[in-house]
Parts: C-alpha cells; structure tokens; sequence
C-alpha cells in the first residue's frame, strides 16, 4: 500500500480488521491560548503557553504536527490514549491519529470527509517518520470491520466484507514480542529495492500479491478454513524481504505455537519485532496462548470489531 510499490503489482488488496485495542483522544477547549499535552499511554504530560511556542522536534510529534495542521483558535488540553503497545505493529499510531484528526475536524468545525482525513493522516505520518507511510492502517481505524483496501490510479477504495467479527475471533491469537520496532526503516528498504529493480525483492512482492488475491477471494466467500496455509505462504515470503524483518524471539514463538496446534503465524506491520498474529483452531487457542505465554510472549486480548471512528 506504500505509492509506488502498489502500481507496480496491478494494485492488489490489502486485507486488514478493526480489532479493540482502542485509542482514544479527549480534547477540552481552553478560555486562554495554553496548550497542554498528556498521553496516557506513554505517561508524558507538557504544557505550552501558546500553540506557536510548541516545537516540531517533540516526543508527542504526530500530534503537534496534527495539532498544528488544524490550528484550533483556542488553548487545548488534549489526552490521548492508546491500548495497542508501542511499536507492536498492528496500526496503534494509525489509530491514534484518525481519532485526533476525528477530534480536531469536529472541534474546528474543518468539515474534511473522512477519506480526507486519511490522507491528511499518512502526510503527516511521512512527515514524523521521514519515510513513505502506507495507507492501510487507516482503513479499519476509520471504518471498522473486515475489508479490504484497494490503492488504485485514480484514488483508494475500500469494502468491508460480510464476516462475523466474533467467528473471526475465534480462529486467532495475537501475541506481542515485547520487541518493538521501527516500521518505516524495514519498509523504505523494501520499497527502494523494488524501484531499483532487485529481482528478488520483485519475486517476493509478487507472491505476496498472489497470497493477498487469494485471501480476497476466500474472505469474499466466508471460507475461513481457507486462509492458513495462504497466511503461511505470506509469512514465508515477506520475511525474505529484509534479513530483521523476522527475529529469533519471534521464530521461536512461531515454533512454540505451531507445536501446540496453531495452523499458520505472521508479522503485524513490516516486522523486526512487535506482534505476531496466529490462526488457530478455536479448540486449541488456550493451548496456544498458555504455550506463548510460557514462551515470554504477552498475549493480547482482543476481539475483531465493526466500529471504527466514534465521537
């Protein structure tokens, strides 16, 4: 979903799901012109006199640049909140940004639709990492459900599949490697080879292509005992991408599961740490999850969901 990787390829989808490791944002207007800062998760509390005296080079930098696109006319305090753990991989920072962008376009009164919002998020994404930012993460933030992302010529489309989230549920495990990661660093490495032609970086993202087809077209059906061996196959693929992309930990996670009946794991995000997601059998999940648990994983609790952004 990174441009122009996706050009290359035919534009095949992106599958992703809205799961309920929230993140949450709280804004209070001010009567004076103080910018005050807290985020919950990373226990980081500032105050600023005034929006102009807040730099760009800051801890919390995806919310003063998202702060100071929509250039609110009052003092704020604004506490954010975000369930998924640093770095893990499964869109938390994606997340928190369309609730911000959510927040701040109904509080200054902007208007923007909300495949504006998206865009606007993976802008000032790119501008935090200094990378090209994907576009996928936003999509399930924004509307919930199972569906899929289609990066075309002429703009992005998405469609949510008819998949009950709670059957969803039941046939995964999402296990976090304590090991975070810089997600940008893995994909520019990627997407630089593939524009200087590196033929085994082109063979890679093609299957990856044809493994994202494929699970279109069995989540298009509702065939759920389907998508293993072709998550296994893109797990296979993708991390022969980059040689940290996969991590010992992680491979010794993946081994421990699989021995106690998981059908097929792979990364969340670009990889190099952070959460490696399972396809289970709902009989064995609680094999699975005491195994990871035993192995140093930390298991997170989750549920598929059709929410996506709320005010």
């Amino acid at each position: 979903d990174i441009w122009p990787l996706h050009l290359f390829f035919d534009s095949p989808p992106t599958l992703n799901a809205a799961i309920d490791l929230y993140a949450t944002v709280e804004i209070l207007p001010r009567k004076d012109k103080r910018i005050l800062l807290t985020s919950g998760d990373l226990g980081l509390s500032y105050n600023f006199p005034s929006l102009s005296a807040v730099p760009d080079n800051h801890p919390l930098e995806l919310i003063v640049r998202t702060l100071k696109f929509y250039r609110p006319k009052s003092g704020l305090e604004i506490f954010t909140d975000c369930r998924a753990p640093q770095g893990s991989g499964i869109g938390g920072s994606s997340a928190l940004s369309i609730a911000l962008n959510g927040a701040l376009n109904r509080l200054t009164g902007r208007g923007y639709r909300r495949a504006e919002m998206i865009e606007i998020a993976k802008n000032i994404e790119t501008q935090v990492i200094k990378v090209p930012a994907g576009c996928q993460d936003y999509y399930p933030a924004m509307y919930g459900g199972v569906r899929k992302v289609l990066p075309g010529i002429r703009r992005t489309e998405t469609q949510k599949y008819a998949i009950s989230p709670a059957e969803l549920t039941r046939h995964f495990v999402l296990c976090y490697t304590g090991k975070p990661r810089n997600s940008g660093i893995n994909n520019w490495d990627v997407t630089k080879k593939a524009v200087d032609g590196n033929k085994t970086v082109i063979r890679h993202l093609k299957s990856i292509r044809d493994c994202a087809v494929e699970m279109e077209r069995a989540l298009s059906r509702g065939h759920l005992k389907s998508l293993a061996p072709i998550f296994a196959r893109e797990w296979k693929a993708r991390k022969q991408l980059a040689p940290n992309i996969s991590t010992p930990q992680m491979d010794r996670l993946m081994r421990a599961a699989q021995k106690k009946g998981a059908l097929a794991g792979k990364v969340c995000g670009a990889g190099g740490g952070g959460c490696v997601a399972f396809i289970v059998p709902p009989a064995k999940k609680q094999s699975v999850i005491d195994e990871l648990t035993a192995k140093g994983g930390q298991v997170l609790p989750f549920r598929f969901v059709s929410r996506g952004l709320r005010h």
